[in-house]
């Protein structure tokens, strides 16, 4: 008789066969991959995202704006060369304003510092009809300047230089310590002068946060350190994107009055001569009298709806002199020391539309195109895992939902007028005759 064989034994140290071969692995893989890009899809907006949604520590601007280019409509200065002069000059001009914004210390992930340097400079000016340079000779350019003041025939307007710490997801003033430093805000308004501190500031001024408000926004003005409302005025197209359209007004202020320059600044806040000189002819010509510079403006600014990039700029500004504490015949007079429209060339409305692209890139791809990709691979992946690792339970799914069919023996047989059948009788018993 032949004996039963029995199973060996495994020799000890052999390796042992796994008991998942690759085909079982994959169906787990996919669901572990499709619940990662689930998991992906949904912080990527939340978490990642928000980081790029901030003012960069790169940030470097530098803007053009023009006025007074049409021939038919200049802009008007103060001929700073006429105070040496029996009579105020007023002369037409073309004007450019320059302004660059650059991200300096401190910053840090929380916080930037941005300093801003503006100045507007004469381009063209017309005397007695003439157009000429607007550094040429003319009378009182021959007086020399006083110690550490300009030449009257220098192209320079204005200047300014701002400094402001902002929190670099809301764009606003963020001036306390962090870390034991404090934020920044002061403004120079003559280089022979020291800064003045703003440290009540609000509002926004070079940039808005992404996504800026539409309502509640204010606007802080560099000039007269004045906070106010800017208005939603609706949307526009700057650079083939989408603007919001914001507007502020900056009521009159004296500049001398609230410090903003100095009385030998460029411009001079407060000045002296004989009322002749500002062409009032009632009383004593030979009478001195000090007018204050007057500042007001309006701001028309167009930003990106999605970053926050101001795209573009229209400012109406208005300076004049004005007797101080006048209340008889001089209480009327006022003498231009700028009046001009400011808007963003060509040039600078484009660069400030790329910047804005490329500010809103990678939030559009990390945000919106990634997420969506993420999750549509994740769910396939889900649903390709889970056939794979529980093949018999989808069988039986489709199994239980599939439609049943009725056989055609199970059909219930109805007898029609043409069937023959119908014709025959019932067999019975037959009576005889």
């Amino acid at each position: 008789m032949s004996q039963a064989r029995t199973p060996s034994s495994p020799t000890p140290g052999a390796p042992t066969a796994s008991r998942f071969s690759t085909a079982d692995l994959i169906g787990p893989t996919l669901i572990f991959l499709g619940a990662f890009l689930i998991a992906v899809t949904i912080a990527l907006p939340t978490l990642f995202v928000d980081r790029l949604r901030t003012i960069p520590l790169s940030t470097d601007q530098t803007t053009v704006s023009t006025a007074g280019m049409s021939d038919d409509e200049h802009a008007q200065i103060l001929d700073r060369c006429s105070l040496n002069t029996p009579r105020a000059r007023v002369l037409d001009a073309t004007l450019v304003r320059q302004q660059r914004v650059v991200a300096v210390r401190p910053a840090d992930a929380r916080r930037v510092t941005l300093q801003a340097g503006a100045s507007v400079q004469a381009d063209r000016i017309w005397l007695d009809g003439k157009e000429s340079e607007s550094d040429a000779a003319r009378p009182g350019s021959e007086v020399a300047p006083t110690e550490g003041a300009d030449a009257c025939t220098s192209p320079t307007v204005s200047a300014v230089r701002d400094r402001v710490t902002l929190n670099r997801r809301s764009a606003l003033p963020d001036l306390g310590a962090v870390g034991g430093t404090r934020g920044n805000s002061e403004i120079q308004y003559d280089s022979n002068s020291a800064p003045v501190q703003a440290s009540d500031r609000r509002g926004y001024t070079y940039v808005l946060p992404f996504d800026p408000p539409t309502s509640g926004a204010r606007y802080f003005d560099v000039t007269t350190r004045r906070t106010v409302p800017l208005v939603d005025a609706g949307e526009s197209q700057v650079g083939g994107r989408t603007a919001i359209r914001y507007r502020a007004e900056i009521p009159d202020t004296d500049l001398a009055a609230i410090g903003s320059g100095t009385p030998s600044g460029t411009p001079a806040t407060r000045i002296t001569r004989p009322a002749s000189w500002f062409g009032i002819t009632d009383g004593d010509p030979n009478r001195q009298l000090t007018a204050t510079l007057h500042h007001r403006a309006k701001w028309d600014i167009s930003v990106d709806a999605a970053t926050g990039v101001i795209l573009d700029e229209r400012v109406d500004v208005e300076q004049t002199y004005r007797v101080a504490g006048s209340d008889g015949p001089d209480s009327g007079v006022a003498l231009t020391n700028l009046r001009a429209t400011f808007g963003f060339d060509g040039s600078t409305q484009r660069a400030m539309a790329d910047d804005a692209a490329s500010l809103a890139g990678p939030v559009t791809i990390w945000g919106r195109v990634v997420p969506l990709i993420a999750g549509i691979v994740g769910a396939l992946a889900l649903i390709a895992g889970a056939l794979l690792t529980f093949p018999g339970r989808w069988q039986r799914w489709v199994d239980d939902h599939r439609p049943r069919r009725r056989r055609h023996d199970d059909q219930p047989h109805r007898r029609t007028r043409d069937d023959p059948e119908s014709d025959v009788k019932p067999e019975g018993p037959q009576e005889s005759s």
